[in-house]
């Protein structure tokens, strides 16, 4: 009985899918933003559709949809990963405040704050080398739902 309780506890480890190599929001925030270069800029936007499809979809019925535009970056790219995987939908704007908190650690949102849309702009890194950050959030009027814009402006 005790090997077949280590077989099933092993099983059901392997089991778990890897999102990326980043175990965190954090993480793949910071690479992203660590990774763009001196007058270089990158960007990757975060929709979400609560309660139903984005207006381009010919899916009938569905609660919630998701997608991530990381124009082929492969910072980026895991940033998508991570919140497709784990970013929320019916309380999008949680992902733009746990965004600020990780780029911007003295920041911080009361428990009950909400954002419905938000603009913040800001430098991350050194005075000679870093990112000026832009985080968008607001109802994207083209697609339905909300999105969620991050662009890094490397200097």
């Amino acid at each position: 009985m005790k090997g077949q309780l280590g077989l099933v506890v092993m099983s059901a480890l392997t089991a778990i899918p890897a999102v990326s190599r980043a175990e965190t929001l954090c993480e793949v925030l910071q690479e992203f933003v660590d990774s763009v270069k001196t007058d270089e800029t990158r960007e990757l936007t975060f929709r979400t559709s609560w309660g139903g499809d984005f207006k381009d979809s010919s899916e009938q019925e569905v609660m919630f949809a998701k997608r991530c535009d990381h124009g082929g970056y492969a910072p980026a790219k895991m940033v998508c990963e991570y919140l497709m995987e784990k970013g929320a939908v019916e309380f999008a704007g949680n992902n733009v405040k746990d965004a600020l908190a990780c780029l911007s650690p003295q920041t911080r949102f009361a428990p009950k704050v909400a954002l419905h849309q938000a603009s913040f702009s800001f430098a991350v890194g050194t005075d000679d080398r870093g990112a000026l950050v832009e985080m968008d959030f607001y109802p994207d009027e083209a697609v339905g739902g909300m999105a969620f814009k991050v662009v890094a402006d490397g200097y």
